[in-house]
């Protein structure tokens, strides 16, 4: 090698440092964060309602070391996309609705885009956007054939 090449690699740009190339990875969320996502993908896979009793019982048989009863109702009472829903029935507890679009400004505040995008919940969001405007498509097409109180109580059902 000449004196001119050996110059011309001597005087490369090492600026960059060897930490910055590393890829960073990702924080784990934090337990009562990774609990909203899976009761928010619980929710979604069952039509966007589910009973504290059943949504419990499912989170604390899914992950048993990791949540509890207790814990997961404390997430259903103090997050602001768990809302109660109206029910005839008490059979397993209160009946908890998922509010889509407070979810929405959720995940976006605390900035778990990417998480959601992951999960496919934004998938399964418009899925249950799509099927709750079809339900109530299809019960006010049937106004003919029923009755008003029956109507409103299918479409109070659907979006209580």
């Amino acid at each position: 090698m000449s004196q001119d090449e050996n110059k011309d690699s001597e005087n490369t740009d090492d600026t960059t440092d060897p930490k910055d190339t590393k890829p960073t990875k990702a924080k784990p969320l934090p337990l009562t964060e990774t609990l909203v996502l899976d009761i928010v993908d619980y929710l979604l896979n069952n039509k966007g309602y589910g009973y504290s009793t059943q949504i419990s019982s499912f989170m604390v048989n899914y992950k048993p070391r990791r949540y509890t009863s207790r814990e997961v109702v404390g997430i259903l009472r103090n997050r602001p996309m768990f809302r109660h829903a109206q029910s005839k029935e008490r059979r397993g507890g209160i009946r908890w609705r998922l509010d889509l679009l407070a979810l929405s400004r959720y995940l976006e505040q605390k900035g778990f885009q990417n998480r959601a995008e992951e999960r496919g919940i934004y998938e399964k969001i418009q899925q249950l956007k799509w099927s709750q405007l079809k339900q109530t498509i299809d019960s006010l097409e049937a106004m003919d054939t029923r009755e008003l109180d029956d109507i409103y109580e299918s479409i109070a059902t659907l979006w209580s």
